[in-house]
Order: C-alpha cells, then sequence, then structure tokens
C-alpha cells in the first residue's frame, strides 16, 4: 500500500514538472516569435515608419474586435441569465399567490366551523365530544396555517434575493453595452486613421519597380518566418496524437471561407514576374474564417505585406497561412479544431480587397491549395 502511495505521489509530481515544462516552453516559444516578428517588421525609412503605424492600427482595430467579439458574447449570455432570473421571479410570484389563496382558504374554514374562540371551546362543557373533535380541527388548522405563513416567508426572501440578482445582472448589462460603445467609437477612429494613412501610402507609390521590389521583400520576410518557424517549433510542448495525419486530407479539406476564387495558385500578380504562391478568396469584412485541419497556432501577428497572419501547424511538416484577417481568435500555442472560428476577413497589409489569403505548406514548399481543398 505504501509502494502505490509513493508510486502515485511520483506520478503526481512528474505530472505537475511536465505542465511547467509545457508552460516555460510556450513562453519560450512565444518570447522568439514576437523577437522574430519584430524583427521582420523592422522599420528603414520613413515608407516603413508609415507602415509600422499602419501595423500598429491594425493591430489595434483586431484586438477590439476581438474584445467586441467576446463582449457580444457576454452580452448574450447575461442577457440569457438575466431571463431566467425574470422566469425564476415569475415562479417565485406564483408560488406566492398559491401560498396566500392557501392561506386565505385555511382562514375561511376556520371561519366556518364557527366564531367560538379556542379557548372557549375548552371552557364549552355541554359536549365534550364535539369540543374534542373541534380541538383535533383547529389544531391541525393551525398547522396548515403555520405552515402557509412560513412558506409564504420564505417565497418573499427567494423573491427578494431574485430582486436583488435581476438589479445586479442589469447593471452589469448596462456597464457592458456602455463598454461596447466605447470600443466602437474607438474602433471607428483607428479605422479613420489607418484610412488616411494608406491613402498616403498609395499617393507615394513612383512606380512598379518600387513595387515590386517591395513584394519581394515581403516574400522574403514570409519564407524567412516560416523556416525560423520549423526551428522554433522543435522546443514547443508535444503536439498531441492527432485522428488522422493532415496529408490524409488532400482533396477533403474545405476552403477556410466562403467566396469567389480572386486569384489562384501559380497565377502572374498584377504586375512583374512574381506568382500567388497560395488563393485569394474575396469575401467581406468580418466574414469567418475556420481552421481547414487539427492543429495548433504557431503565428498569430502583422506581418508586413499579409497583414493579420495566423499560420497553423499541422504535424509532419505541414502548415496552413491564413493572411489578410482583420481579427485573429487565437494566439501562439493554442489547439484549433477543424471548422473552428480562427479569424476574421479583412484587407489588411496590402490585400487586393477583402477576403483571406490562404497558403498550403510542406515543409516550407508551397502546394496548390485547390488540390487539397474541395470547392464547392
Amino acid at each position: 500500500m505504501g509502494a502505490i502511495i509513493v508510486s502515485a505521489c511520483v506520478l503526481g509530481s512528474a505530472a505537475i514538472v511536465s505542465a511547467e515544462e509545457e508552460a516555460a516552453k510556450l513562453k519560450r516559444l512565444r518570447g522568439r516569435i514576437q523577437t522574430l516578428q519584430t524583427q521582420l517588421n523592422k522599420t528603414v525609412h520613413k515608407r516603413d515608419s508609415e507602415r509600422e503605424e499602419v501595423r500598429q492600427l491594425e493591430n489595434r482595430i483586431g484586438s477590439r474586435i476581438r474584445t467586441l467579439r467576446q463582449l457580444d458574447a457576454r452580452l448574450k449570455n447575461e442577457a440569457k441569465r438575466l431571463r431566467d432570473l425574470q422566469a425564476q421571479r415569475a415562479a417565485a410570484q406564483n408560488d406566492l399567490g398559491y401560498q396566500t389563496k392557501g392561506l386565505e382558504a385555511q382562514v375561511q374554514a376556520a371561519y366556518a366551523m364557527g366564531r367560538d374562540s379556542y379557548f372557549k371551546l375548552l371552557l364549552n362543557q355541554d359536549d365534550p365530544a364535539s369540543v374534542s373533535r373541534m380541538l383535533v380541527y383547529y389544531r391541525y388548522l393551525n398547522k396548515a396555517r403555520v405552515r402557509h405563513i412560513d412558506n409564504i416567508k420564505a417565497g418573499l426572501v427567494k423573491l427578494r434575493q431574485v430582486e436583488d440578482q435581476i438589479t445586479r445582472r442589469t447593471r452589469e448589462l448596462e456597464a457592458l453595452r456602455t463598454t461596447q460603445v466605447e470600443q466602437k467609437q474607438a474602433l471607428r477612429v483607428s479605422r479613420t486613421r489607418r484610412t488616411q494613412v494608406l491613402a498616403s501610402l498609395n499617393r507615394q507609390v513612383r512606380d512598379q519597380t518600387e513595387e515590386i521590389a517591395r513584394l519581394r521583400r515581403d516574400e522574403s520576410r514570409l519564407e524567412r518566418l516560416l523556416e525560423q518557424l520549423q526551428e522554433y517549433l522543435a522546443d514547443a510542448p508535444v503536439v498531441p496524437a492527432l485522428k488522422a495525419h493532415f496529408r490524409e486530407n488532400k482533396g477533403k479539406l474545405p476552403l477556410p471561407a466562403r467566396g469567389k476564387i480572386l486569384a489562384r495558385y501559380g497565377a502572374l500578380k498584377s504586375f512583374g514576374k512574381l506568382r500567388w504562391k497560395g488563393v485569394f478568396l474575396a469575401g467581406h469584412i468580418g466574414q469567418d474564417v475556420i481552421s481547414v485541419a487539427h492543429g495548433r497556432v504557431a503565428f498569430a501577428d502583422w506581418l508586413r505585406g499579409f497583414g493579420l497572419l495566423l499560420i497553423l501547424e499541422h504535424g509532419d511538416g505541414y502548415m496552413t497561412l491564413y493572411g489578410h484577417n482583420q481579427s485573429l481568435y487565437a494566439q501562439v500555442g493554442d489547439w484549433v479544431q477543424p471548422g473552428q472560428v480562427v479569424a476574421s476577413m479583412g484587407n489588411t497589409g496590402d490585400a487586393p480587397q477583402a477576403g483571406v489569403y490562404f497558403e498550403i505548406r510542406q515543409r516550407g514548399q508551397p502546394r496548390d491549395p485547390l488540390k487539397w481543398c474541395r470547392v464547392q
């Protein structure tokens, strides 16, 4: 028995150490990725400085949209709880009415048995048998009356408690709605400023040569990011057993969002000899973007040229990329399920229009997403 206890303690300690090690690994991973992200988006000249402001604005917008999404969920939850409390109040009021009617019935029954008082009956020596019966009736009626009175008191206490809860919930809802309004106003201000900065950047475009050079730099940043992520993820927390390997889903995966395919893998971009390494799905701002498979978030931040970018690791060297998002709903180290909403469509980071840019990578090499995904 002692050996079993010692063994259990050792296993428990090992589990705690393992959990602490996993947390430490995840913290290191996030720190290294943050440092890398800063290096990749390093400011070089004035135009980069303005793009840095765009990055900050788009991150701020994404964060506020994520906060608003969480607020909306809380508002729905609190509203439901308020409705439940109001239903409890209605039930308590009905029960109180029932108990009050019961007490009234008891009083009427006592009155119907006669107007003689309890003590007068005790002194009545004319009919002992009748007196005995009346005393029994009175005792029963009094017990019932006391029970009804106690129930009414309990009902009143419960009703007051429910009323207090309703008051608190109502105040919380009002506070949440106020916060929501403030967040929406701040969001509008950030979006207005973003539009102004982007307009300034567009006026600075002098020729296609400059734009081609910029696009190449953006691609190089992404390649460097993916290369470093492969190295960093080797020290990340252990991947749980998958029901199916990513490669087994070739041709069966969904696209990350519904929308028109605006750009296909391998197609030439608008100028230069650059080609698309993924697909661009056009949609509307705020539209849901889902994970196409089970995976772990390897990157969730802004990257120049790709805006708010989410990268998922799926094991066996496979990754999926989701770019130009308006907001990201997961952070590095999070596990996501197939079909889980992980972001919302946007037009961040030089997107051709509102939508999501989607890539599939195998050991860093791009693969045609349309050969992996079902096109509906």
